[in-house]
């Protein structure tokens, strides 16, 4: 296992960089949809939705509101010699920036296949593939012709004189992914009982394969194409003792000239491991690291209960925009339920 951590990590610093900048979020690891369509359906239960909500730059002018959701579900496998299952799922992800109110709306649906390579190792193969729309609104926006001098600032009551052919663009996206699953438990298990709780993900996933057009003005404008995303990364989790574990994850988007790594590392008690009763929390902290700028650090505190799971954070900004925001960054809120099981079939259910 530690040489395949060692190969892994090599590996993610490898890949080379590849300009504009997704949706992500702090609490990657509880966002599978943004970070691999390889991660449809590794989980161990039968359905699985999350929202993920973020606000920053609330103290600026111009701030940031994202959100998505998502869900997927495994397919009962009528094939008993097969040794794997199907999972499917779609998200929702909207973005909100700036002035002028560039929104980034889209649809996907995911489909993915998961193989049993040993009895407790699995690879997954996933594929994305959606409709997007990307739009802004001008009516906040101040142009040249609307200077008034008799106040010596901009007048929104004066023509502005200018002339948008387009005002949204909608494209089509397709993404894939891969992840390799490895765990301390079998697919022999009836019931969730957590008594064994170690495993590790890793994975990328590439967003974005058909660079689409988002240029607004289709007909004169030249292509502005949509930079392919890589978000490699490795979700670990280890049981330390019957109810405490340990957990680090790690996660790099490539972007265009954009380029970002993510590092959290936290603590997890259960309280009660009853299934249908299970009640646990965890605390973590995380760090963003952007190009070569330090970003903010991320404190985190999530509570299970049951089938539902909550996570909170806040970026504290640490870069040198803190001037502006006085150190704050924003909030984050991730919602998550799984649908359980007991598990009759050998390869409907074997993963966490």
């Amino acid at each position: 296992m530690r040489k395949l951590l060692y190969v892994a990590f090599l590996a993610l610093w490898a890949i080379p960089g590849v300009n504009a900048q997704d949706i992500h979020y702090s609490q990657f690891g509880y966002a599978p949809a943004t970070t691999n369509p390889g991660l449809t359906g590794i989980f161990r239960g039968k359905f699985r939705a999350i929202s993920n909500s973020r606000q920053q730059w609330r103290t600026v002018p111009v701030n940031y509101l994202t959100f998505s959701a998502s869900a997927d579900v495994k397919l009962p496998n009528r094939n008993q010699m097969r040794n794997g299952f199907w999972a499917v799922g779609a998200s929702f992800n909207y973005d909100r920036a700036g002035l002028a109110r560039l929104q980034n709306t889209n649809l996907n649906f995911n489909l993915s296949y998961t193989h049993r390579l040993a009895e407790k190792v699995f690879i997954t193969a996933g594929a994305q593939s959606g409709i997007a729309r990307r739009d802004f609104d001008i009516n906040p926006l101040l142009f040249d012709n609307q200077y008034d001098p008799t106040i010596s600032g901009g007048n929104s009551n004066l023509p502005s004189n200018e002339i948008f052919q387009n005002l949204q663009n909608d494209f089509a996206d397709f993404s894939a992914g891969i992840n390799l699953r490895i765990q301390d438990f079998s697919n022999c298990e009836i019931v969730n009982t957590l008594k064994n709780r170690s495993s590790i993900d890793i994975g990328v996933g590439v967003f974005h394969l058909n660079r689409p057009d988002q240029a607004f003005d289709e007909v004169r404008g030249p292509r502005a194409e949509l930079p392919m995303r890589i978000s490699p990364y490795i979700l670990a989790n280890k049981q330390v003792d019957p109810i405490v574990d340990v957990f680090a994850n790690l996660n790099f988007q490539f972007q265009g000239v954009y380029k970002e790594w993510l590092t959290n590392f936290g603590g997890r008690v259960f309280f009660d491991k009853t299934p249908g009763s299970v009640t646990a929390l965890e605390l973590s902290c995380g760090y963003r690291f952007n190009n070569e700028l330090g970003d903010v650090v991320y404190p985190t505190i999530g509570m299970q209960y049951g089938d539902i799971f909550a996570g909170f954070s806040y970026d504290i900004n640490i870069s040198a925009f803190d001037v502006a925001t006085r150190n704050r960054g924003g909030w984050e809120l991730t919602v998550r339920y799984t649908l359980s099981q007991i598990c009759l079939d050998n390869y409907f259910c074997p993963l966490l």
